[in-house]
């Protein structure tokens, strides 16, 4: 699959010669005609967890950005949204939908049949709800040995027709988290340009750490990387370049670009709409370009 980064050929790349509105055309909802999830088996899919032990470092603006930029790119990308939450359901869809993440696990099957397809046409959801805990705990009751491996199993059997799945985790690192990580190929770390998400990446370091160590669990687990939203060089002066520079130390070869802020990612959201085709041009969909090229490039 990853032979295929120097060479896509799809009507949904965004083309450097290419306007916005020339984009938003190409993709525009209004003229796809609705289609079914991709079942034609492939390589196996890379599946990348977004997690974090703290809340509001960007999970989810990044599990949305990061799958958005990729099927913009025209690859076949499922979103699973794992948090309780449930923002990148409400982020990309206002359809109703049937089936939710936490049926799908407690049932071991049917994801093909719970995804919602989004305005992107290649980035397909997996939505949630606020049924997602109690699922969760009849999972735990039902396969006490081995609930860790429910979102592994389904992605096993039926997410073979797509390049790349996107975990959208919640902010801690109890069983929905661990759910996700033991799925995952790769993981993928924001944070804030802050001391206390800085020092919260260390839980997450031995959290997955025991994961990649505990037989059976998930071995081949990858780290891809850490980078910081929210970011603002001016603050205080240097406050936020003085915490990178932390990270720096602490993570070395490990820091990715940073994300600026920018309100208009919450004005894409708020309106359901991915935010390449929303604003295209604001700093932090350029940003997610640039993280998105890196991330590829660490595969």
């Amino acid at each position: 699959m990853l032979a295929k980064l120097g060479n896509i050929a799809s009507p949904f790349w965004p083309s450097i010669f290419a306007s916005p509105l020339q984009i938003r055309f190409i993709a525009c909802p209004l003229l796809m005609k609705k289609k079914n999830p991709p079942v034609k088996e492939k390589q196996p899919p890379v599946i990348i967890a977004v997690v974090g032990r703290k809340g509001g470092v960007g999970k989810t603006t990044t599990s949305l950005n990061l799958s958005g930029e990729l099927a913009s790119r025209g690859y076949q990308v499922m979103l699973v949204d794992l948090d309780v939450q449930g923002d990148a359901t409400s982020a990309l869809t206002r359809e109703e939908y049937a089936t939710s993440t936490g049926q799908v696990l407690l049932a071991g099957g049917g994801l093909l049949e719970a995804l919602v397809q989004t305005k992107l046409p290649t980035l397909w959801l997996l939505p949630t709800d606020d049924d997602l805990k109690p699922r969760s705990k009849e999972l735990i009751a039902q396969r006490p040995a081995d609930f860790r491996f429910a979102l592994r199993d389904v992605l096993a059997a039926e997410a073979g027709g797509f390049d790349f799945v996107i975990i959208d985790c919640p902010p801690s690192l109890e069983d929905i988290t661990l759910i996700g990580l033991c799925a995952a190929t790769h993981y993928l770390a924001p944070a804030l340009p802050s001391y206390f998400s800085l020092k919260s990446l260390n839980k997450l370091a031995e959290l997955t750490a025991l994961i990649q160590q505990e037989p059976g669990m998930n071995p081949n687990l990858r780290f891809i990387g850490l980078f910081f939203t929210d970011f603002n060089p001016k603050v205080r002066n240097t406050l936020h370049a003085d915490i990178v520079a932390a990270a720096n130390h602490l993570f070395p070869g490990q820091v990715m670009a940073n994300v600026r802020s920018d309100k208009r990612l919450g004005d894409a959201q708020r309106e359901a709409v991915p935010a390449q085709l929303r604003t295209p041009e604001s700093n932090a969909v350029a940003d997610f370009q640039r993280l998105t090229d890196e991330v590829l490039t660490r595969l």
